[in-house]
């Protein structure tokens, strides 16, 4: 389970272990889910092994694994956005600064 106590090793580390579980569990080698993902053997391992992951080779090997439905948890619902906001005030956003609660 992820908490905001992990460091960002830890949390590579969960994520890797999650990869090699998806394969296992596709009944898919690393080569296999290498070639299919257009990657490389090694980048399948570093992966699964939670070092020098690239964003862009887990979303193909998640895209291989047939679990894309993972990123749906990057989906933010703004209820009023601070561009629109600002478009209809006729204004250029520039910067928005951090709120302070």
């Amino acid at each position: 389970m992820i908490d905001y106590f992990m460091t960002n090793e830890a949390l590579l580390q969960y994520v890797g272990k999650q990869m090699r579980q998806m394969r296992i569990n596709a009944r898919l080698s690393q080569q296999q889910l290498a070639e299919r993902a257009g990657v490389s053997r090694s980048t399948v391992t570093q992966v699964e092994n939670g070092k020098g992951m690239k964003l862009e080779s887990v979303v193909a090997m998640l895209r291989v694994l047939n679990k894309l439905e993972i990123l749906n948890n990057f989906e933010t619902n703004a209820l009023v956005s601070p561009l629109l906001i600002a478009k209809q005030a006729g204004k250029t956003l520039k910067r928005i600064r951090p709120r302070h609660d």
